[in-house]
C-alpha cells in the first residue's frame, strides 16, 4: 500500500497547491491524511485542528477539499454533552481505494484518446505552449500557433504511439492491482 499512498500525499498536495495556491495548505492536506491514516480512526475538525496545530479554518477548508475528492468520509452525530452536531472525519482503505481507481481511470481514459487521436488525425503542437492542433486547424493558422505565433511541429505519431502503449499497459496494471484490493 506504501507506494500508492505516495502517489495520493503527492496527488493532494498538488491538488490543494492548485486549487487555493499556498503551499502551507497543502503540506496541511498532506499532515491531515497523514493523521487520519495513522490513527485509523474518525475524528471530529477539533481533534485534528489540535494534533496539526494549523488553525481550525484551514483545517475545515481541506477536510472539505478531501471530501470533494471523494478521499475523505465524514460521519455526524450529535454530541450530547456540546449540545451541537459533530463531524467525524476519516480515510479507509475502500476511500483510498475508490480515490486511486477513480484518478487511474482518468487518466486511462486521456491517454486512450490522445492515442485515438494520434492513430486517426495528423497533430502539431506549438513547441512553446505545447497546445495540440489537427491538420485543419493547423492548417488555418498557417501552422503558426495563434497563441503566440511559434511555428508548429509535426508529431510523429509512431514515437508518441509506442510511449503511450508502454504507459497504458503500466496505468492498466496499477488499475488491476488496485482494484483487487492489494493496495
Amino acid at each position: 500500500m506504501q507506494p500508492y499512498i505516495e502517489l495520493v500525499r503527492r496527488y493532494v498536495y498538488r491538488r490543494i497547491l492548485i486549487e487555493f495556491g499556498d503551499d502551507e495548505l497543502g503540506k496541511l492536506a498532506v499532515a491531515i491524511l497523514n493523521t487520519l491514516l495513522s490513527r485509523g480512526e474518525a475524528m471530529t475538525d477539533d481533534k485534528l485542528t489540535s494534533i496539526v496545530g494549523y488553525n481550525a479554518i484551514d483545517v475545515r477548508r481541506i477536510l472539505q477539499a478531501l471530501y470533494n475528492m471523494r478521499l475523505a468520509s465524514v460521519v455526524e452525530e450529535f454530541n450530547e454533552a456540546a449540545g451541537r452536531i459533530e463531524q467525524s472525519w476519516s480515510i479507509k482503505d475502500e476511500d483510498i481505494r475508490r480515490f486511486l481507481v477513480n484518478l487511474i481511470g482518468g487518466v486511462l481514459d486521456k491517454v486512450s484518446v490522445l492515442m485515438q487521436q494520434l492513430t486517426n488525425t495528423s497533430v502539431y503542437i506549438c513547441p512553446k505552449c505545447f497546445k495540440r492542433y489537427s491538420e485543419d486547424d493547423a492548417l488555418m493558422y498557417d501552422y503558426k500557433c495563434p497563441l503566440d505565433k511559434t511555428p508548429l511541429e509535426y508529431i510523429n505519431p509512431a514515437d508518441y504511439l509506442t510511449v503511450l502503449g508502454a504507459v497504458e499497459s503500466r496505468l492498466k496494471k496499477m488499475l488491476e492491482s488496485v482494484s483487487r484490493g492489494s493496495v
